[in-house]
């Protein structure tokens, strides 16, 4: 296989958490689109999406005549599941949680956490995707050309799990590997709904960078890997030096500050950081959350964000694998981060920023099934 077509076939399989940003999403909400294109699904159908990268999007090819010809496919966002329930009172004396309480406490019991390494960083994350009926709007007229068959007119949620492995190599190199789409499901919020798709001739649906119909695939490659880095702002970090990050919350913070003291001067792609220092560590923290970083620094994060004024706990919720954790947000963005309480271990992501012009308000959300280090690339830990 040629270079060019294993970059391709790359680009199509890797999950949407480790997609670009686009530099037309960054205009829209430069930071609510720097967590979107990290977590979620393509603002519009996977499929026409030509590629990835650069800043974890790439931008879209003919601007607004590419997004009226994607976007007359079904539209894709992922709305919240509406299973914020509460699952019992926090040790507030009202029945709610303190949030410094909260994070201080995360922050304890990540410090107590055992510092591990191997030869391959491991994570399983689920993805879910709705599935809506296109309608115009503003920026996104009805193309005038219609894709053949009958209008979709049904609404669908679908989900799907995906499996990334980072592995170190010799000296600076790195090897990679993804596998999916997993454990596809499909849902229909109505018997309506289900009927109109089978009349539709039972389409198959989106799921992560796939569909209903693909069959998992593994990939495994070493070039490139920003294609993977966490990210920072418009700062990406190498896998090499994750383990090196700051591990007090004084040295964390330092770092961070000079990062968003850089991206706030203009970072990368146009991206410009926010105002606010907390919202800006804030939609980061989940990747570093994610990333194989030390207990120190799990715990100085949790630190830094306890003396973040925007931050704050919501309470007490399920997230929709049904475990319990605790939901938790930042003033001037849309997403949500839900911790396990007991493990100090981030369960959740949800960002529910508004989609795309001529789309509804929407959200993309993703559960982290499960993450550790294993021995070899395609090994999983013990679920």
């Amino acid at each position: 296989m040629k270079q060019d077509e294993l970059d391709n076939l790359i680009a199509a399989l890797k999950p949407a958490s480790v997609a670009e940003l686009a530099e037309d999403a960054y205009a829209r909400r430069p930071e609510a689109a720097q967590v979107r294109a990290r977590a979620g699904a393509s603002n519009l159908n996977s499929r026409l999406v030509p590629a990835r990268r650069p800043v974890r999007r790439t931008a879209l090819a003919g601007g607004v005549a590419a997004v009226a010809v994607a976007a007359a496919a079904l539209a894709v966002t992922m709305p919240s599941d509406g299973t914020g329930t509460g699952t019992g009172p926090g040790p507030g004396h009202d029945g709610t949680l303190d949030t410094r309480t909260f994070l201080l406490a995360s922050a304890n019991t990540a410090a107590q956490q055992p510092a591990t390494s191997g030869a391959c960083w491991y994570k399983r994350t689920r993805m879910w995707q709705d599935i809506l009926p296109f309608k115009p709007g503003p920026g996104v007229p009805t193309p005038k050309r219609r894709p053949p068959g009958k209008p979709q007119n049904f609404q669908a949620r679908t989900a799907s799990s995906v499996e990334d492995w980072a592995c170190a190599q010799s000296g600076t190199g790195m090897r990679f590997g993804t596998n999916g789409p997993l454990d596809i499901k499909v849902t229909f919020p109505t018997g309506k709904d289900e009927a109109a798709w089978k009349a539709a001739g039972s389409p198959p649906l989106d799921v992560n960078d796939g569909t209903t119909v693909s069959k998992p695939r593994m990939v495994t490659y070493r070039k490139g890997s920003h294609l993977v880095n966490p990210v920072i702002g418009s700062h990406k970090i190498e896998w090499k030096t994750i383990a090196k990050l700051p591990a007090t919350d004084g040295a964390l913070e330092s770092y961070l500050r000079k990062l968003w003291q850089q991206d706030r001067r203009g970072g990368a792609h146009g991206y410009t950081a926010p105002a606010d220092f907390g919202e800006y560590v804030f939609v980061s923290a989940w990747d570093l959350f994610m990333a194989p970083t030390t207990p120190g620094t799990r715990a100085a994060l949790y630190r830094i964000l306890a003396r973040t004024p925007s931050v704050r706990v919501t309470g007490q919720i399920k997230d929709r694998l049904g475990r319990p954790g605790v939901a938790i947000t930042a003033k001037g963005t849309g997403v949500r981060l839900v911790v396990d309480r007991e493990s100090a271990q981030l369960l959740d992501f949800e960002d529910q920023s508004s989609a795309l012009p001529g789309k509804p308000a929407g959200s993309e959300y993703l559960a982290f099934e499960s993450q550790g280090w294993v021995n070899k690339l395609g090994a999983a830990p013990a679920r």
